[in-house]
């Protein structure tokens, strides 16, 4: 068996990442925002304070969650990572503190929802007034992607309390509002440093971002249409369940292109979908060739483990885009990540068939960053003609 860490030390070993510098003053902004939530909050939070316990616990937890994300957020391996975790601990910290507001001052829902409403006008005027400025294609699709998704994310309007309390339903409004105002905050910051490394004479990259993301849709459904079936047999081993997910993900994924939220997002979905593509090959061609069969023994899987981490190393290292290449890495990260996971929960003599979930997605991995190259020439080529 492979030698694979606990279960809760593990991360994917390709994190994501944005081609845009965030500045120190914008961490430093939502820390104290997540400290200062935090701070309204009683020390200790007991049952002379909240003496409903299932209620109490849901604060201290959330309060809790928060603390840790400040110090998920300084040991993150990219800024994108560390700005995910302190959103998310503001979104924690907000619910506890919107929580212990009603038990200390009698506060309603009706100030959350207000903020809420606010905060996602402020967010349709910002993508509404979004300029796609930029000088190299590439990069500014990363970066627009990013931004539109944040937007996006912050646009939300669905979020009815999921809570059986009255006390948690105003956590959660709180917590939603926290969390759409986080959004525009990262929106708003990472197109004003994206906006402030341009030369004065930068100008729109729409029309580019555009007509690439029809060229790559057009690609996408051309190779959808070659896909080859799906199998008929009742088999269960690792080379059928790789193929059986790819083909689901490559046919499914033509919806979240058609549906992107705006031209960079499209662009980089596109990238992905064409390496889904490429991978589907790789593994058909494994499969007719026999090369995918179950493996008997403990080495042969740590060797499938070892090539997936290779693979996905030297896709990064080899590329002249690897930021691009990452974006899709980071899907084969998550994939060999789950297979990690899988493997920490069997330990000794195991049949073969136990590990076909972990070897399936290692092969899964592999074939997608095999896969990234060629598809990310293709992208940069349809940037490029346009």
């Amino acid at each position: 068996m492979p030698d694979v860490r606990r279960n809760e030390e593990l991360e994917s070993p390709v994190p994501p990442s944005v081609p845009v510098d965030v500045a120190a003053s914008h961490f430093e902004a939502a820390r104290e925002r997540v400290r200062s939530l935090l701070a309204t909050l009683p020390t200790p939070l007991g049952p002379d304070e909240i003496p409903n316990g299932h209620v109490r616990q849901h604060l201290t937890d959330a309060a809790s969650t928060a603390s840790d994300g400040l110090d998920e957020a300084r040991t993150a391996r990219t800024e994108l990572v560390a700005l995910r975790e302190l959103r998310s601990a503001r979104e924690h910290a907000r619910y506890a503190a919107a929580g212990w507001s009603v038990a200390d001052r009698g506060r309603t829902d009706a100030p959350f929802r207000e903020e809420h409403s606010q905060t996602v006008l402020a967010a349709r005027e910002a993508m509404q007034a979004h300029e796609y400025v930029g000088t190299d294609p590439v990069r500014a699709a990363l970066v627009h992607a990013r931004i539109e998704t944040a937007l996006q994310r912050a646009n939300e309007t669905d979020g009815r309390p999921r809570a059986d309390s009255e006390l948690l339903a105003v956590a959660e409004c709180g917590e939603r509002a926290e969390s759409a105002q986080a959004y525009l905050d990262d929106a708003r910051h990472l197109q004003s440093q994206f906006d402030a490394a341009l030369p004065d004479d930068a100008g729109t990259l729409e029309p580019v971002l555009t007509a690439g993301a029809q060229t790559l849709l057009a690609a996408v459904r051309d190779r959808r249409e070659d896909l080859p079936p799906e199998t008929t047999t009742d088999d269960r081993t690792p080379g059928r369940i790789v193929f059986e997910e790819l083909r689901w993900e490559a046919e499914s994924g033509i919806s979240r292109l058609t549906d992107a939220v705006g031209p960079a997002s499209a662009v980089v979905d596109a990238n992905s979908q064409l390496a889904r593509f490429q991978a589907i090959d790789r593994i058909q061609t494994r499969r007719e060739a026999d090369e995918l069969a179950r493996p008997s023994d403990g080495k042969t899987v740590r060797d499938i483990r070892q090539t997936a981490y290779d693979a996905l190393t030297a896709a990064l290292e080899s590329s002249s885009q690897p930021e691009l290449v990452r974006a899709i890495l980071v899907d084969a990260g998550h994939k060999v990540m789950a297979a990690d996971r899988w493997l920490t929960h069997h330990q000794g003599e195991i049949s073969a068939s136990t590990l076909d979930r972990s070897v399936a997605d290692y092969w899964h991995a592999t074939a997608l960053a095999r896969s990234a190259s060629a598809a990310t020439q293709q992208t940069v080529q349809a940037l490029a003609s346009d």
